[in-house]
């Protein structure tokens, strides 16, 4: 939907010059990656839309994060019925 910014190549070169020790971000469009910006890097202070699991299971269940975008459009009727049929809710 958006593409990185000059901002977020800049973050991209410090990594590649050595210089980045890590990434602190509160965004949640995961642009930083798309720049090139690798995950290790990233710390993602609210989280981000590039992976959703179900809370509290050992081992960790992954839901695709298509179905979990498309519950929180239809609202809280959308992610309280995720919730049901996950058995726990996703994040």
């Amino acid at each position: 939907r958006y593409d990185p910014t000059p901002a977020h190549y800049f973050l991209r070169l410090l990594h590649d010059k050595g210089i980045l020790l890590r990434c602190y971000t509160q965004n949640i469009d995961s642009l930083e990656g798309l720049a090139g910006l690798p995950a290790e890097k990233l710390v993602a202070a609210h989280g981000n839309f590039d992976a959703a699991h179900v809370i509290d299971t050992h081992p960790e269940r992954e839901v695709d994060i298509s179905e979990l975008k498309a519950a929180l459009d239809d609202g809280p009727a959308g992610w309280q019925a995720l919730r049901n049929q996950k058995g726990n809710l996703v994040k």
